[in-house]
């Protein structure tokens, strides 16, 4: 278990690399942000982006399941201990179908928390594709429970 004292500011994991299936993202984008530059490769190609782009909760979804090689495995599990307290997001760049992309989270910040027994982080995920490019962040405030 990784608890609030065992994390310091500066410390960086990386997440676990994700392909951006095609397949699987339409479905995502069909259900859930039907917007032609998501769903239809036709009107896609006029859009700005010049092709198929990923739903911002796509997106996000992706940076989660990464995410889940940092903080939620077998071997590693952190003590959050409630939920996210702020949250502050970015899409610098678009996602495309092919892409391969893989969080990067960095603790900026940590306080104990006014409650005993918890305390608060502020982190930033940072997903990259293959070319290094950072193609969404985001800031996230939250707690994590402290050492007995």
């Amino acid at each position: 278990m990784i608890y609030f004292d065992d994390l310091e500011v500066g410390s960086a994991f990386l997440g676990g690399e994700c392909l951006v299936d095609k397949d699987e993202m339409l479905e995502y984008n069909r259900s859930y942000d039907p917007w032609p530059l998501h769903v239809d490769e036709e009107a896609a190609k006029h859009s700005p982006f010049r092709g198929l782009v990923a739903s911002g909760g796509y997106v996000i979804s992706l940076m989660y399941r990464s995410s889940h090689a940092i903080y939620n495995t077998p071997q590693v599990t952190w003590a959050f201990h409630g939920g996210v307290l702020d949250w502050h997001a970015k899409f610098p760049l678009p996602v495309h179908p092919g892409d391969r992309v893989r969080d990067r989270l960095t603790i900026l910040n940590k306080r104990p928390s006014s409650k005993p027994g918890r305390g608060v982080l502020t982190v930033i995920h940072e997903l990259t594709n293959q070319e290094s490019q950072v193609v969404f962040t985001l800031e996230v405030v939250a707690m994590l429970a402290t050492r007995a």
